[in-house]
């Protein structure tokens, strides 16, 4: 269909004056997402959700506005009816492990507000399974397209606390590095559980955790490992990773092209 002709002109005419394309401000992806694996009732053992968008790589994507999406501001409002405490480096205090140090000493460098991207992500899974009642995790890789215009953002869950063998979304990403897509963030949450120090939405890796960010930098030049509970977010460099206690007996993440 040709545009108005006006329309047309209106284009022409500001980009000759050099006037700027107003750039999308709302954190929003404003398309649907194209489902790669739904498998079962997000409740039911075994069930599994990988999804994945692709939008243009705006700026918002970056920034900290928050989402007006129901299912986001629903876990906000849970989270101060609940009283969580949500002191990121509070919370790491009650960590006994040595990532937790080790996260807790980079603090003011590498913990910030959850970011647009994060609470997008955090609002998907608690619209299908509540944080509070049924808390699992999701994992997320962000990436960034050869000509630097668009992004992929890959998110995946299922209905465990704790996301186990994570080939399902890590054999679309290879494939897109294979393609000259450029792997910037691997995400994924740690939730709150009130009562539960150890775990209570630690922004720190386990040692799989950063077995899995190490290994994606090798294979996959990784530029940043992020974990978020919704509120706040980790960002650890890949400069970062090998400082972090992995475990003893670790091993490569699968490569189904090898």
């Amino acid at each position: 269909m040709l545009l108005p002709r006006i329309f047309v002109v209106t284009l022409v005419c500001l980009f000759a004056a050099g006037l700027p394309v107003r750039a999308e401000t709302a954190c929003r992806f404003g398309t649907p997402p194209t489902v790669l694996v739904e498998e079962g009732d997000p409740h039911e053992i075994g069930s599994r959700l990988l999804k994945v968008w692709e939008v243009e790589d705006n700026p918002v994507f970056w920034s900290e506005t928050t989402p007006g999406s129901e299912a986001y501001s629903k876990f906000r409002g849970e989270v101060a009816d609940l009283d969580i405490e949500t002191d990121p480096v509070h919370l790491l205090e009650g960590s006994s492990i040595e990532n937790s140090r080790i996260v807790h000493r980079n603090a003011d460098d590498w913990i910030g507000p959850a970011g647009c991207l994060e609470m997008l992500m955090y609002g998907h899974q608690h619209a299908r399974m509540n944080t509070f009642t049924d808390p699992t995790e999701f994992g997320s890789f962000i990436l960034r397209s050869p000509d630097e215009e668009r992004l992929r953002v890959y998110f995946y869950t299922n209905n465990q606390d704790g996301l186990g063998n994570m080939d399902v979304i890590v054999t679309p990403v290879l494939e897109d590095k294979r393609e000259g897509w450029d792997v910037l963030v691997a995400l994924h949450s740690h939730v709150f559980h009130p009562g539960q120090p150890e775990i209570n939405g630690i922004l720190a890796p386990s040692e799989p955790d950063a077995d899995f960010h190490a290994n994606l930098h090798a294979s996959l030049g990784l530029r940043e490992g992020w974990i978020t509970n919704g509120v706040h977010t980790v960002r650890m460099p890949s400069s970062s990773f090998d400082d972090f206690t992995r475990p003893s007996g670790r091993g490569e993440v699968s490569n189904p092209y090898e």
